[in-house]
Parts: structure tokens; sequence; C-alpha cells
């Protein structure tokens, strides 16, 4: 082989090596920085828990505690509130939060797991399974959150649900039944028309009007998701509003006794039902938990 020749071959070797050093390794996958990924039993069910803990959690004060925000639909969600809160927290314009979504049923599909777990009532007119709603709540109360509590450094008495859709009539029912298992509630576009409204009724109760509840709740619904507008046929934007009111007359009717549901309705311009957890995560979760005021939705 001439000189030449060979420079000509050794030049495309260096060009060829450096193009492949300039590219990164072909179809690596990406993770979330901070997390893990757990099993949990419900009897024949199994369920995974996406944990994320904040950058300083192994870094800074290794005695420090920290609230917990629980999700559903994990898949969606743990990637949208991971996201809406890691440049707030990280600048510490939010306080530090463990983040804990919840996932559907292993072997089902995401679809018929969250109709079966997060509906508060059995719609005989559909051919899934519904009305488990209190089966995963007590899934929540009995070992989610103890498992969480146990080995994670928390703070026991702040604990938040965020739920989007279905998830979010599932926090309302969770509201309604069983309020201290969550101090703070974020509820996204709850569908309260779900089997002929039972769960708004369900509000509008003695029991649950007299009921003593300390808890701050925002209510987020996208301006689109009317009638008229929103791919269900179904006025959730008026729901909302109806449900609003029941909590702010049961705030007038209990006002003697110490107790209180702050919430905070926010209506969302221009957004769809799709847009609007993504909305209600940063604006509900901003309210919650702005670190100058402290988990107080003030």
């Amino acid at each position: 082989m001439t000189i030449s020749r060979f420079m000509i071959l050794f030049r495309s070797i260096v060009c060829c090596s450096l193009f492949l050093s300039a590219v990164p390794a072909a179809f690596a996958s990406f993770t979330i920085p901070n997390t893990t990924v757990v099993e949990v039993e419900d009897s024949d069910r199994t369920y995974n828990l996406y944990i994320k803990l904040p950058n300083s959690y192994n870094q800074i004060d290794k005695l420090k505690s920290y609230p917990v925000i629980y999700m559903t639909d994990a898949v969606y969600s743990f990637q949208v509130v991971s996201g809406v809160t890691r440049l707030s927290m990280d600048r510490t314009d939010m306080q530090l939060a463990i983040l804990v979504a919840v996932s559907g049923q292993q072997g089902r599909s995401p679809a018929a797991s969250r109709m079966r777990d997060y509906t508060p009532s059995v719609d005989s007119n559909r051919t899934q399974a519904t009305g488990e709603a209190q089966r995963h709540m007590q899934l929540f109360a009995s070992k989610i959150i103890p498992y969480v509590n146990q080995h994670y450094r928390t703070q026991p008495k702040q604990n938040t649900y965020v739920g989007h859709a279905l998830g979010g009539l599932f926090g309302a029912y969770i509201l309604r039944n069983k309020p201290a298992l969550f101090n703070n509630y974020v509820l996204a576009s709850p569908p309260f028309w779900f089997d002929k409204q039972q769960l708004l009724k369900q509000f509008r109760e003695p029991e649950f009007i007299t009921k003593s509840i300390n808890a701050n709740v925002f209510i987020g619904v996208g301006a689109l998701e009317t009638a008229a507008s929103s791919e269900f046929g179904q006025d959730m934007v008026t729901d909302a509003k109806s449900f609003y009111q029941l909590l702010q007359q049961k705030n007038r009717l209990n006002a003697t006794n110490g107790s209180g549901i702050n919430a905070k309705l926010m209506l969302m311009p221009a957004a769809n039902h799709s847009m609007a957890f993504p909305m209600s995560a940063i604006y509900g979760l901003g309210w919650l938990f702005d670190a100058k005021t402290g988990v107080s939705g003030q």
C-alpha cells in the first residue's frame, strides 16, 4: 500500500471514530434521577410504586424528613409531576417532597384497572368492572402509605393526594370517606357525572356536612370541559363548580367547630381534558407547597 493510500485510509478511520464518539450510545434508556420502583401486594393483585426522592435526600441533612405527594395513574402522572416540580424544587421555590405514584394492577390493562379501582360505585351499565374504590383506598391506608413511612424519612401528617379524571374522582371519594388519609388534595377534572352523580350527591348528605375535616383541596378543570366541547359530552365545569360550592357550604355550616376545608377552584383557560392535568399539577402543587407560606394552601 502506498503512503498516500495509507494516509487516506487513516483519515477515514479517524473521521469515523470521531463521528461515533460524538453519537451517544444507541437506544440508551432514560431514567428519572433518584427514582426506584417497588411492588406492593394487595391479596391477588400487584401494583408498582414509583418513588422519587429529592436531590438532597442523601446529600445534605440525613435527619431531615419530607412531606409525600401520592399519585394515581403512575405511568402518566409520575412523569408529569416529576417534570413540573423539578425546577421549582431545585430552586427552592417549592418545598422539597418525596413523590410516590401508584400504577394500575400488573397484568391488567390500565383502563380496566383504573375503571375498577377508582370508581366509588358499581355502574351496571358498564361492561368493565367498577366500584372498588373502597378496596383501593384501603390499599393506600394499610400498605402503601405505611410502606413509604417505614422505608423513608417522611412527615406522616403531611400527605398530599394528586389525581386526574377517574383519579380525581377517587380522590374526592377519599375526601368524603377517609379525609384524614391526606392533608392536601389536588383533584383534576373529576368526572362527577359517573354513575348519575352518585358521589356528588353524597357530599350533600348530613353525614358529610357535619363531619370534622381539616384539608386543603385544589380543584382544577379545563375551561373546555363543557358538554359542548368535552370528549365525554359532559359538563365537568359545572360539576366542579357545584363540588366547590358544596365544600364552601360545609365550611359555613361548620364555622364554629374549629375544622374546615380550605378549597380553591381554578378554571384552566383554553384547556381541554388532557391539558387540565399538567396545569392542575403546576398550579395545585404550587399553591400547596409554596416555600414561603408552607404547606398551607394560602
